[in-house]
């Protein structure tokens, strides 16, 4: 697949790196190595924009990219129980053919699902750093590899700082790839993709150390950050951070995870320096579009619910009659709304959907009297839920003797009276002898 550049002195990767610099058209402005792998300088028809996919593998990672010109760059699998998870999502948008398979580190969360992937799709090319882990996992990626016939590239062909070859409109820098290093996480290649004024940082499992190493060496002022490792708090450091200013962050994560990922220390760094957090855990699968100047983001769940809504109507009434009461809220994404109500007589519905901020009108009858708690409450079409509203309604009873001690009483009474009366009424009268 053209000009592979050999790890060998010196002089023979200035010779391949000025090579680079004549034969290609674009500029990058920190060029600090070779291109690894590269194709014939010929301009690809323009597609699309440039879509990144965070993939919903629980505690694991698994990014696609997707270039401009539709060649697809695998970034990690996620854990062999999340292989079809990924293989679904990749076949649901169409690939076939995936140009780059990039295995950050030969974690089980990371490369578990390598296996399958390599089994179902057209693998072209297959990145890792070449640190050993005694693993079956491990043994089963590189067993996979070989199989698939393609180049292999690790740090015995690879210089932090050379380019990956993944695209005539992108670039993609290697900052840190290390099979000697004291431990997998450490050894994870670190990518850094442009596409004209966005780009991206794609960190695998790093610590501050490998952090404060590339900050160092390599400029690391980018606009989307992949959280290293899961959110942990021994990574994503200030002094990273501040270095990277990410205006959106990306943490790949598992619900309710053992491992209490992401940390609270790495979510109030992130939320210090301003950026914007989203997680697969809560956003489900997370999309990043960009036409190189501006991005748009999309994802399956949100993370804002709807505000508690605001309930009209009446508060007293009779019973056995329709009665109309009408809910209002707004979502903070202006997600749609269904409203949910409670009558407090055993009897709920839920109506909608309705756009955030319309208003929701709800009939009800009561048979019988007494005293209500009418509830409402919105949920957003990704189901999260707002607090419940609370309206007290009474339906007073008549005041009725019926059938009562007291009313034979007063019924006695008005007898007696009624007889009283007429003795009265007689004794005026004027009796007249003839």
């Amino acid at each position: 697949m053209g000009l592979i550049k050999m790890k060998n002195t010196k002089t023979q990767k200035i010779i391949i790196t000025i090579t680079f610099l004549i034969l290609t058209s674009s500029s990058f402005s920190s060029i600090q190595g070779a291109t690894i792998n590269k194709e014939p300088n010929t301009k690809p028809t323009l597609y699309d924009n440039l879509a990144v996919y965070y993939i919903d593998v629980g505690q694991g990672d698994s990014i696609l990219i997707r270039t401009p010109e539709y060649n697809y760059i695998l970034i990690d699998t996620g854990s062999k129980k999340y292989a079809n998870t990924v293989i679904n999502f990749l076949e649901d948008l169409g690939v076939n053919t995936i140009h780059a398979f990039v295995a950050t580190h030969p974690h089980e969360d990371h490369i578990g699902g390598a296996k399958q992937i390599f089994q179902t799709f057209d693998i072209q090319n297959v990145y890792h750093p070449g640190y050993y882990l005694s693993s079956t996992t491990y043994r089963d990626f590189l067993t996979a590899a070989e199989n698939e016939g393609c180049p292999i590239y690790t740090d015995n062909e690879i210089d932090p700082g050379d380019y990956m070859d993944i695209s005539y409109y992108t670039t993609c820098q290697i900052l840190n790839i290390d099979q000697n290093a004291s431990n997998a996480n450490e050894a994870s290649i670190v990518m850094r993709l442009d596409y004209n004024q966005v780009s991206f940082l794609f960190t695998g499992d790093i610590d501050d150390t490998v952090e404060t190493k590339i900050v160092d060496n390599y400029d690391t002022d980018i606009d989307i950050l992949k959280v290293a490792h899961h959110g942990s708090a021994y990574g994503s450091s200030n002094y990273f951070l501040y270095e990277a200013t990410p205006t959106i962050s990306v943490i790949s994560v598992g619900e309710n995870n053992k491992y209490d990922h992401p940390s609270k220390e790495t979510l109030n760094r992130l939320k210090n320096i301003g950026s914007q957090i989203y997680r697969t855990d809560k956003n489900g699968n997370i999309e990043i579009e960009t036409d190189g100047i501006n991005w748009n983001i999309h994802y399956e769940k949100s993370t804002n619910k709807p505000f508690t809504p605001e309930i009209t109507g009446t508060t007293n009434g009779e019973a056995n009659k329709n009665y109309t009461y009408t809910a209002t809220t707004t979502d903070p994404e202006n997600d749609q709304i269904y409203y949910t109500w409670n009558w407090g007589d055993g009897k709920e519905e839920t109506i909608g959907p309705f756009n955030s901020g319309g208003t929701c009108s709800a009939y009800h009858q009561w048979t019988s009297e007494g005293s209500y708690e009418v509830k409402v409450k919105a949920t957003d079409t990704y189901g999260y839920e707002s607090e419940w509203a609370i309206l007290h309604i009474r339906m007073p009873r008549e005041k009725k003797f019926i059938n009562s001690p007291l009313k034979n009483i007063i019924e006695k009474l008005q007898q007696k009276i009624s007889s009283l009366k007429i003795v009265l009424d007689l004794s005026k009268t004027t009796f007249y002898h003839i």
